[in-house]
């Protein structure tokens, strides 16, 4: 996906070397196992919010917001999609290194090393951010129109 989309190579290219080879199938691998650590907790941690702040706005008497709005489960949803992307960045950053590391052969630790040793504790959370502030809007749009829709 990531080569196909930065005009390296054509789709077939890629599902040939995806698919049909050794190295291929192994990047894959390693780089869907990375992605698992990444998108299961944040998927969760996106829900658990959600659901949680949904739950304390209907039990707080004292706040009087209907947590059943298209924008206010827009926004719960955004909050727990930024909480959840950004709580997971690291494994982004592994998932990244990677699947951009052409030629290298990594592994998880490998990758997970080399960014403490260039970059520190900090290294893990490059890009977190923009990645939490894209995640606010894609999970906030996905949820409150879910919610509205069912």
């Amino acid at each position: 996906k990531t080569r196909v989309q930065s005009g390296d190579v054509t789709l077939g290219d890629a599902l040939r070397t995806v698919f049909l080879t050794q190295k291929g199938r192994e990047n894959t691998y390693k780089a869907w196992s990375s992605s698992i650590f990444r998108d299961v907790p944040a998927g969760g941690i996106q829900i658990a919010i959600f659901e949680t702040l949904k739950l304390f706005l209907l039990d707080a008497p004292y706040i009087d917001v209907n947590p059943d709005t298209l924008l206010s489960e827009c926004i719960l949803g955004g909050i727990g999609g930024a909480t959840g992307t950004y709580v997971t960045t690291p494994f982004d950053r592994i998932t990244t290194m990677i699947i951009s590391s052409g030629e290298e052969d990594i592994s998880m630790i490998h990758a997970a090393k080399r960014i403490w040793s260039e970059q520190g504790a900090g290294g893990f959370f490059v890009g977190s951010r923009e990645r939490a502030s894209y995640w606010f809007f894609a999970v906030g749009i996905f949820l409150g129109v879910y919610c509205f829709l069912r």
